[in-house]
């Protein structure tokens, strides 16, 4: 559910499908799963760690959840996600994040109702940004998924699949994702502290899309917890 800026915001059923069968995007990692998505005494500045005084600042391990969902058009997929990241002293930000996709069906204008699921459903992905003052602006990466999509319409139905698309392709990436000079979303711009932050985003007309991240600073200095 990668969005890209020329796409156009309500498609008719065949055209979706087209759609959704051209578009690719760069691949990540193979999913490795979640167990090791918390900070632990191997992580930067754990409490109770052994290590001595630095020249610099060690880097702070934060963990997090995220719940995306994408809704609208032939889309209404939801990503629920865990993940973990430092933030070092030049201010740049590293980590990764574990992804289980799922998807419900959903009603196009006109009654056809589309059925999509993809393999993998769950994957990795990077995390990459930076600390801006008081927050965080994350991008996550991408991953590559394979698409089956049923059409049940009056008087027939049918599948199709495409391999090769972005496994965010129902567009909570719009709140996700950094692009650049044709940003129309992301990166995901959270309170650095112990918070819950909700993000929107929206192609038009009834394509939207909510991502709620969640993140808490593990290795912090125990004391008083800021909480949205």
């Amino acid at each position: 559910m990668h969005p890209k800026s020329s796409r156009t915001p309500v498609l008719s059923p065949v055209a979706a499908i087209v759609l959704a069968l051209l578009l690719s995007l760069p691949a990540a990692a193979q999913a490795q799963g979640s167990a090791g998505l918390s900070c632990g005494p191997e992580d930067p500045q754990q409490p109770g760690s052994s290590g001595g005084a630095s020249a610099a600042p060690e880097p702070q391990c934060w963990e997090g959840t995220l719940q995306a969902l994408a809704e609208g058009n032939i889309y209404n997929d939801t990503a629920d996600g865990k993940f973990k990241f430092t933030s070092n002293d030049d201010d740049t930000v590293n980590g990764t994040a574990h992804i289980r996709m799922s998807h419900a069906p959903a009603t196009m204008p006109g009654g056809c109702i589309f059925t999509r699921s993809q393999d993998p459903e769950e994957f990795d992905v990077s995390i990459d940004g930076r600390r801006s003052g008081d927050r965080f602006e994350l991008n996550f990466g991408t991953a590559l998924a394979a698409y089956t999509i049923t059409t049940q319409c009056q008087g027939h139905s049918g599948t199709g699949s495409g391999p090769g698309m972005d496994a965010f392709m129902g567009g909570s990436d719009l709140v996700l994702h950094d692009y650049g000079p044709t940003l129309r979303g992301g990166p995901a711009k959270v309170p650095a502290e112990d918070a819950s932050t909700t993000l929107h985003g929206s192609y038009g007309g009834d394509h939207r899309a909510t991502a709620t991240i969640q993140i808490e600073c593990a290795s912090c200095t125990p004391g008083p917890r800021l909480m949205k």
